[in-house]
C-alpha cells in the first residue's frame, strides 16, 4: 500500500487520546471538550461531537487507557488496551432504518476496539464507505479485514460482497480476512467476536444470491453468500474480551495451519 494510504485522518479514538496525551495525568471532561473545534475540523459532519468525545472516553475507560474519578475527572492510565463490549447507539442516532442504525454502531465499535491479529497494531483504520471487500485497514502493516456483524447468532454463513469481486479475490489470493461480531442490541452489548482467515475461503464456499430485481437502486447487482462452516478461527471475545497476545498468537498457529 502507498505512503498516502497510511497518512489518512485519525480514527475518533486517536484523536482523543491525542487531547488526553497533552493534558494533565488527571484531567476533566471539560477540558477535553475545549478541543471539540479541533475535532470538529477533522470530521465536519458529525454534528453529535459532544455525545461523541464522551462516548469515547467510555470506551476508553472500559478498555484501561483512563480511569473515571466522579464528577467529570479522570486520571490517564499506563495500561494495555482492552476491548469493551460496550455498543453506543448515540452515533446512529440519525438514522431510522434498524439496518443502518446497526451497521453504524457495529463499525463505531469496531473502530473504537478491533486490533490487528497480524502485527503489533493496537487499531484498525476504517476504509472508506463503499470501498469494494474491505471494512478496515490496519495502519501499520496494510492488513485488510472484512466485517460481518449480527443481532444474534450466525448460521455458519454470512452474507459477501458482490458474488464476481470475491470470487476474483479469491483466484487472486487477496480475500481480506473476515471478523464476525455477534451482539445483543437490546443489551447494547457485543456477545461473541471471532475471525476467519481469508486464504482458507475457495470459491466452492461462495454461492451466487439471486439478483436484484429491475426497479431496485442496483438493479442486476448479485451478491454472494458464504460457508464459514468448519473453517479455523480466533477468538477475540468469547464472550469476555480474550488477551490481545493469546489472540495474535492463536491466528499465527491458524494461518500456518492453512497455507
Amino acid at each position: 500500500m502507498s505512503a498516502a494510504r497510511r497518512t489518512e485522518k485519525k480514527t475518533w479514538k486517536d484523536l482523543v487520546e491525542d487531547v488526553i496525551a497533552g493534558l494533565p495525568r488527571e484531567f476533566t471532561l471539560a477540558a477535553v471538550l475545549a478541543y471539540k473545534e479541533r475535532l470538529a475540523r477533522e470530521y465536519p459532519n458529525n454534528r453529535f461531537l459532544e455525545a461523541k468525545i464522551r462516548q469515547t472516553l467510555q470506551i476508553l475507560r472500559d478498555q484501561g487507557r483512563i480511569a473515571f474519578l466522579g464528577k467529570g475527572r479522570y486520571r490517564r492510565l499506563d495500561g494495555a488496551p482492552a476491548v469493551s463490549l460496550l455498543l453506543d447507539l448515540a452515533p446512529a442516532a440519525r438514522f431510522a432504518s434498524p439496518s443502518q442504525i446497526a451497521r453504524v454502531v457495529i463499525e463505531t465499535w469496531a473502530e473504537l476496539n478491533l486490533y490487528c491479529l497480524s502485527c503489533s497494531s493496537d487499531r484498525l483504520r476504517s476504509n472508506v464507505p463503499g470501498t469494494p471487500l474491505v471494512d478496515f485497514t490496519c495502519p501499520a502493516c496494510d492488513h485488510e479485514y472484512q466485517l460481518k456483524s449480527k443481532n444474534g447468532r450466525f448460521d455458519g454463513t454470512v452474507t459477501g460482497a458482490a458474488y464476481w469481486p470475491v470470487i476474483q479475490a479469491i483466484h487472486a489470493g487477496r480475500l481480506p480476512d473476515y471478523v464476525l461480531a455477534e451482539y445483543d442490541r437490546r443489551r447494547g452489548l457485543v456477545e461473541w467476536v471471532w475471525a476467519v482467515p481469508g486464504r482458507c475461503i475457495d470459491s466452492k464456499r461462495v454461492t451466487a444470491r439471486t439478483a436484484l430485481r429491475a426497479g431496485a437502486r442496483r438493479a442486476g447487482w448479485r451478491g454472494c453468500t458464504i460457508n464459514l462452516e468448519g473453517l479455523p478461527q480466533v477468538d477475540i471475545v468469547v464472550p469476555k474480551p480474550e488477551d490481545r497476545m493469546v489472540a495474535r498468537q492463536a491466528w499465527q498457529r491458524v494461518l500456518r495451519t492453512a497455507r
